[in-house]
């Protein structure tokens, strides 16, 4: 009894793993088969809009080539132009030999003189013609020296004096009240036509009007350093006087500077001339240095005569007496230590 018992379960679960393992490959190949139901449906669709995509291609031209960077080669490959390369902003240099500007500069000082150890030779008077090619530096246009020096007037940088012993002090606008040319201008009436009467019109100050400047300068011996030294003691420009006719009256200094007052300012002033290859250097460079052509118009004499007083009307001779004196000092200079 118990035989059959056993043998009728064992049949049972054989019946039933049958049953399992039907049904399990049953749903495999369902499975299977929706599977690839799909891979065919896709690639169907995928066909269609490839298809499309090639209709559309040859409907539309081909875009236009992309132009070649010609910075591709200062940036890495795989970063863009605009994050990587940025824009240099340095301020400019016009040469590698153009160096700060000299605002702010200080001149050099001069040494300080013993008066024991001094031998006074004589003073003299030159004259510096602005319109000679050789001191076309101190009238370039737009940056004259004579404008630096009526902006330091009025700005009360620089004491004008009103002689050249500089004993009295000259205000900006009395200075300019110097230079201030009158003409006489008729009136006219605007019916009849007829001059009614006359009217005096100030014109305004025009540096460049002043083609000349002055210095006087004294020349001594330093027995401490064994030279000859020169230097410029005071700085005057030169205004020709006109009549209201135009005829020349002659010339007047309006005003006198002491240069060792105009050294802060002319240190700090730069002056360039690339024809003469003047580069860096400043006002006081170009006096303290004599970087200009000059004649001498005057030494100290008793009568505390010009040159032109002496021979007035003859040119020849002015400019002979000029060399005479300028010759003169050349051979002290050069006979001083000569036995």
């Amino acid at each position: 009894m118990k035989k059959n018992t056993l043998f009728a379960m064992f049949v049972m679960c054989s019946l039933g793993m049958t049953t399992y393992l039907g049904a399990q490959t049953t749903s495999k190949k369902k499975k299977k088969k929706k599977t690839e139901n799909k891979i065919n449906a896709d690639s169907l669709a995928a066909a269609r809009a490839a298809d499309s995509l090639a209709a559309i291609a040859a409907a539309t031209p081909p875009p236009p080539p992309e132009e070649e960077n010609p910075f591709a080669d200062l940036v890495a490959s795989d970063s863009s132009f605009a994050n990587d390369f940025e824009l240099d902003t340095s301020r400019p240099v016009d040469g590698y030999y153009k160096q700060t500007n000299l605002r702010g500069a200080k001149p050099f000082a001069f040494p300080k003189e013993n008066k024991n150890n001094i031998k006074f030779y004589k003073r003299i008077w030159r004259e510096i013609d602005l319109t000679d090619s050789a001191n076309k530096i101190f009238a370039m246009p737009g940056e004259t020296l004579m404008q630096l020096i009526m902006d330091a007037i009025k700005y009360k940088k620089l004491i004008a004096y009103q002689d050249e012993h500089f004993k009295k002090q000259l205000t900006y606008d009395k200075v300019l009240k110097i230079f201030t040319d009158s003409a006489i201008v008729p009136i006219f009436d605007s019916i009849t036509g007829e001059q009614t009467g006359t009217k005096t019109v100030f014109n305004d100050f025009n540096a460049d009007s002043v083609t000349k400047f002055e210095i006087k300068e004294d020349i001594y011996f330093d027995k401490t350093r064994g030279r000859v030294i020169t230097q410029v003691i005071g700085l005057s420009p030169v205004r020709r006087l006109k009549s209201s006719a135009g005829e020349y009256l002659g010339e007047q200094h309006p005003f006198w500077l002491y240069y060792n007052q105009c050294r802060n300012l002319f240190a700090a002033r730069e002056v360039i001339d690339p024809q003469q290859d003047i580069y860096n250097e400043s006002y006081d460079d170009m006096f303290v240095q004599r970087r200009f052509r000059s004649r001498i118009v005057k030494e100290s004499n008793p009568a505390d005569l010009r040159i032109k007083d002496k021979y007035p009307n003859d040119e020849a001779r002015q400019k002979k007496e000029s060399e005479r004196i300028e010759r003169e000092i050349q051979n002290y200079k050069r006979n001083l230590w000569k036995y």
